[in-house]
Formats: structure tokens, C-alpha cells, sequence
């Protein structure tokens, strides 16, 4: 009961370092960076950008028909009409023949979600977005390089976003990059919020001792049994307007992406191999694997894939337990409440709908014990056996 695993969450660093003098700009060389106040404000200021460059009256943005609801907050906020394509079978990948059909001479913008940080097959999306003029944005808000950016990203624009739960966070803050000079003009000019002064930087590092202390496994049962916190919870929320990122965030973020990257892949590569062991023997599909991500690359979280008449009762043993593990989000878009109204029937996306109801993700981040991994493979090999 006193002992509860976050789903995702890394510490955030306050403390200054050998990159705490660093700008911000100069963290993502060569790409060039605009940096807005949230990563929703940064996914709908690269929409806007994409809305100009094509110079259509009626602009569509497609979107993968499973994700997270700021999706459309963004594409809402933005002026355009969201245009939903379906997964790959059991891939967290948009179906390249829908996508293909659904990008007509209106489409603005493709918005390729790298879920769980598993980046989407890019140079396919690529040729599709080409093919009609349509800028190709990564939405890297879940994916976030351990090395070189360089060639980590290959969108048009990339958006990022530093919040609660992301690989670099700081409770908030998102960032748009891009290479072509031709955006710098096309992205909003954003108004700048509340920064710089004392009271507004205590109580970021106030807030941000607050969430380190509750984030660990030993408190976060208390914030995770207040119902009006409203923590796991997939709710469509309307974007509120579109800003600079503060400075104190800025001022932060070398520092935070400095730790990030110090960071081992102990429990992801511990992970990948009970996983991997028990996929060969289970009803059980390990996302990582069959996507082929390489043992490299930074998953926010680990994604599996199970029977969806188990997955329920594998998340209530592990919870239970204590151990981090989530359900993600709970409905294909058009299910997520708030959004009922907005984007149809959810039976219209019957493989998103499918992989809502299996997929399960495991914790990742540095808090997760070697007795916790024991737990989660003990766990997961008594319940899907």
C-alpha cells in the first residue's frame, strides 16, 4: 500500500551544473528551435506554421485515430478539422494505405507520433507528405534523444513538449524545431507569460521539490489516491492560448537534458530481455521488438501488447503490486471523454479501438528497482500463463 511505482516520471534537476550556462538554441544544433509554453502550444504553433505554408481556406491536419487528446486540442485550436487514420495491426504505427487515401488538397499537415517513443516509419510518411506538399511534423512530445540530434528527427517540423511524465521535464514548456528557414515566418509569434521574477521562480522550484518528493515510489501512493488530482486520466481539454516558454524553464532545460542523457538504459534493456523470453512463450506481443526498436533509443515506457479479455486483469495483479504499470490511454480519439461529439463514431477505427483495449506499458525511468523488475516478470509470467 506505502509502495507505489509513478508510470513515467524522471527527477528534475534544480541544481546547476557544466550545462547550466548553455542556450537553450544550442542544445538542438543543427535543427533551430522556437520554444512555447506547453507542448500542446508547441504541436498547434507547428500546425499553424504547416496552415500558412500550404494556403488552403479549409485545412485538415491527419492524425493517427490513437493517441493522446491534445492531439485535437492542438489541430482545433490551429483552425483545421483533425482527419483520423487507423493503426497497423497490433503496431503503434498509422496505416500507410489510409493515410495514403485520406491526404487530399486540403491536408496541411501529417503528424507522425513517436507513442511510447517508438518513432513512426518516417521515410514512408515521407514520401506520402511530398507526394501532395504537405509538411510532415514528429511529434517527439514521448521520444527524446540519449546522443546526437542531428539525425534523430526527420520530420518537417519536430515539436517536443517538457511536461509532467516526459522524458526531459519541467513541468511544462514544449519546443518546435525546424531546419528550413522558411518557418521561422511561419510559426506564431507567441506572447510572453509571467517569467524572470523571483516569487514566479520559487514557485517553480517550490512546485518542482514538490513533484520530485511525490513522484517517489515511497509518496506517490498519496497523490495517487486523491480522485480530484485527476493523475492517469485522458480527458479532451480545449488549448488555452499560445505563449513563450518562461525563462525559468528555460533556464533549466540544458541542465535537464544534460541528466537526461547521464541516464542508463538499465531497466528498458532488463526489461527487453524478461519481455522478449516470456513474448516467445506467451499470448503477448512486445511492441519494442517487433518494431524493431534499437536498444539505443529511450522508451518513455515499455508497451506490450496482450489478450484484451487479460489485459485488465495483468494490470490489476502488477498494480496492485505497486509496479508502475499503466493502461495508457483508454479509447480510440473519438472514445476519450470530451471528444464524443467531435470526431464521430469510435467503431469507424476498429484496429485503434482493438489496441486501446491491449496495450499495457511497464515503468522505465531510474526509480524502478532490480526487485521491481523481479516483480513485474513474476507478475506478468503468473497472469498470462
Amino acid at each position: 500500500m506505502f509502495y507505489q511505482l509513478p508510470p513515467a516520471g524522471e527527477r528534475i534537476c534544480l541544481a546547476a551544473g557544466a550545462d547550466a550556462g548553455r542556450a537553450p538554441d544550442d542544445l538542438f544544433h543543427p535543427w533551430q528551435a522556437g520554444f512555447f509554453n506547453s507542448g500542446t502550444a508547441a504541436l498547434a504553433a507547428a500546425i499553424i506554421a504547416a496552415v500558412r505554408r500550404k494556403g488552403v481556406h479549409a485545412p485538415e491536419v491527419v492524425l493517427p485515430a490513437y493517441g493522446c487528446p491534445d492531439l485535437v486540442s492542438a489541430v482545433f485550436h490551429a483552425g483545421a478539422r483533425p482527419v483520423l487514420v487507423d493503426l497497423e495491426p497490433q503496431r503503434p504505427w498509422m496505416d500507410l494505405e489510409q493515410l495514403a487515401a485520406s491526404v487530399g488538397s486540403q491536408t496541411a499537415a501529417i503528424v507522425a507520433v513517436s507513442l511510447f517513443g517508438i518513432q513512426e516509419r518516417m521515410p514512408a510518411l515521407r514520401v506520402i507528405a511530398e507526394r501532395s506538399a504537405v509538411t510532415l511534423i514528429e511529434d517527439s512530445a514521448q521520444a527524446f534523444p540519449k546522443n546526437g540530434v542531428e539525425s534523430f528527427w526527420e520530420g518537417d517540423l519536430v515539436v517536443m513538449s517538457f511536461g509532467r511524465g516526459k522524458p526531459v521535464t519541467l513541468l511544462g514548456g514544449g519546443a518546435v524545431l525546424y531546419r528550413d528557414e522558411q518557418f521561422r515566418g511561419l510559426l506564431p509569434e507567441c506572447r510572453h507569460g509571467i517569467d524572470g521574477q523571483s516569487l514566479q521562480r520559487f514557485m517553480f522550484r517550490l512546485k518542482a521539490m514538490l513533484y520530485n518528493l511525490m513522484s517517489s515510489p515511497h509518496a506517490y501512493w498519496i497523490p495517487a489516491g486523491l480522485p480530484f488530482l485527476h493523475l492517469g486520466e485522458t480527458r479532451f481539454h480545449p488549448l488555452s492560448g499560445v505563449q513563450c516558454m518562461d525563462d525559468t524553464r528555460l533556464g533549466l532545460l540544458s541542465v535537464n537534458t544534460a541528466a537526461f542523457r547521464r541516464r542508463t538504459l538499465r531497466v528498458q534493456s532488463a526489461l527487453a530481455g524478461l519481455i522478449g523470453e516470456l513474448a516467445r512463450a506467451a499470448s503477448l506481443v512486445d511492441l519494442p521488438a517487433v518494431c524493431a526498436v534499437p536498444a539505443t533509443r529511450a522508451l518513455l515506457r515499455y508497451p506490450l501488447l496482450l489478450d484484451a479479455g487479460r489485459r485488465d486483469e495483468v494490470y490489476n495483479c502488477l498494480n496492485g503490486r505497486g509496479l508502475g504499470v499503466s493502461r495508457m490511454y483508454p479509447a480510440a480519439l473519438p472514445g476519450i471523454a470530451g471528444l464524443e461529439h467531435h470526431l464521430g463514431p469510435a467503431g469507424t477505427f476498429p484496429v485503434a479501438r482493438d489496441f486501446a483495449s491491449r496495450v499495457l506499458t511497464l515503468p522505465v525511468h531510474e526509480r524502478v528497482r532490480e526487485t521491481d523488475i523481479r516483480a513485474i516478470a513474476s507478475g506478468l509470467e503468473s497472469a498470462v500463463s
